[in-house]
């Protein structure tokens, strides 16, 4: 048994300051790891770029790392335990690092953005936009969402998104820079009023906001039973259409692959959903209930989304209430 005395690290324990110098280094690594992997994605051939991530992917379901075995418990809870989860979770390894390769490589395409892009249900973007409606499209992390958001952006819509702040922050400012230059103005989550302030006066002025919302990365979500099991959903989407009136779209998203004369061709898929029925004020529920109301209906949205694409969800981390809650 080791001993400690009040705030005395055990031997077990590399203390506060270690453990903060050990994370800097991660966060460095993790930077320079990404650097090299935009210089790569941006200089050399696709196939070469692709293979390399394509083989790291299978390096990291080989070795089923922490992440992969979330992955694996997070798709048990869509297609059930009997699948074969593990040949599933390797295909959407394999489509995160799609994911990757694409996005670094967006800048550079140009027109050709638009080229095996199949879009359905545009118009209820634009019959929301002519109506002098904000719209706010609320999609989980599937298929490629940067693609798409870069799509609607060449289409007359750029639009305004908000990004997790990672560390160090040089990293949050590439992938702002990334996006940036596709058409979106991108705010950072600093868990304060001011973004959800700004995302108000865009929805007012007839903007279009995008939001990534099936992770409750601030930790004050609404809890929703999703594929049958409890856990927490943002606030943002329902609370900022009922706090402007804004359509809700509901989005899914997802990779498409098809053979043709010998060659593989990749392209995406986006189907934009009708707007969600925004419960009306009434003297028996109150504002809270209302948003309540619409996440469940937005959790609806996404499980169906997620269980007809499950190889392109791109979620590795713990997601339901069980899985967060500390193991006993």
């Amino acid at each position: 048994m080791t001993m400690t005395h009040g705030n005395q690290p055990t031997s077990r324990d590399p203390g506060p300051k270690r453990r903060s110098l050990l994370q800097r280094l991660r966060r460095r690594a993790w930077y320079g790891l990404l650097a090299a992997a935009t210089r790569a994605a941006e200089t050399l051939p696709e196939p070469v770029v692709r293979a390399v991530f394509f083989g790291l992917a299978d390096l990291l379901w080989w070795r089923r790392t922490p992440g992969v075995g979330q992955l694996e418990r997070n798709l048990a809870r869509v297609v059930g335990p009997d699948a074969d989860l593990r040949t599933l979770t390797r295909d959407a390894l394999r489509s995160y690092a799609r994911y990757w390769v694409e996005f670094f490589r967006l800048p550079k395409l140009g027109r050709r953005i638009d080229d095996g892009m199949d879009v359905e249900g545009f118009e209820h973007i634009e019959a929301a936009a002519q109506a002098g409606r904000g719209v706010i499209l609320a999609l989980p992390h599937l298929g490629n969402w940067d693609h798409a958001g870069a799509w609607l952006a060449r289409h007359g819509y750029p639009f305004t998104t908000v990004a997790e702040r990672l560390r160090p922050d040089r990293l949050f400012r590439r992938f702002v820079a990334v996006r940036q230059r596709l058409g979106m103005e991108v705010l950072g989550l600093d868990g304060d009023r001011s973004t959800f302030t700004t995302l108000v006066r865009r929805l007012r002025a007839g903007g279009v906001v995008c939001l990534v919302a099936d992770r409750d990365l601030a930790g004050d979500g609404v809890p929703v039973k999703f594929f049958g099991e409890e856990t927490t959903l943002p606030p943002g989407p329902a609370a900022l259409a009922v706090t402007t009136g804004a359509a809700l779209l509901p989005v899914e998203l997802w990779f498409t692959r098809r053979g043709e004369n010998g060659r593989r061709i990749d392209g995406w898929g986006a189907r934009v959903l009708p707007p969600l029925d925004v419960p009306p004020p009434a003297p028996d529920t109150d504002r809270a209930e209302r948003i309540a109301t619409l996440t469940q209906q937005l959790a609806d949205a996404f499980a169906a989304a997620i269980a007809a694409h499950p190889q392109d969800w791109h979620m590795m981390q713990p997601l339901w209430t069980a899985d967060r809650e500390p193991r006993r």
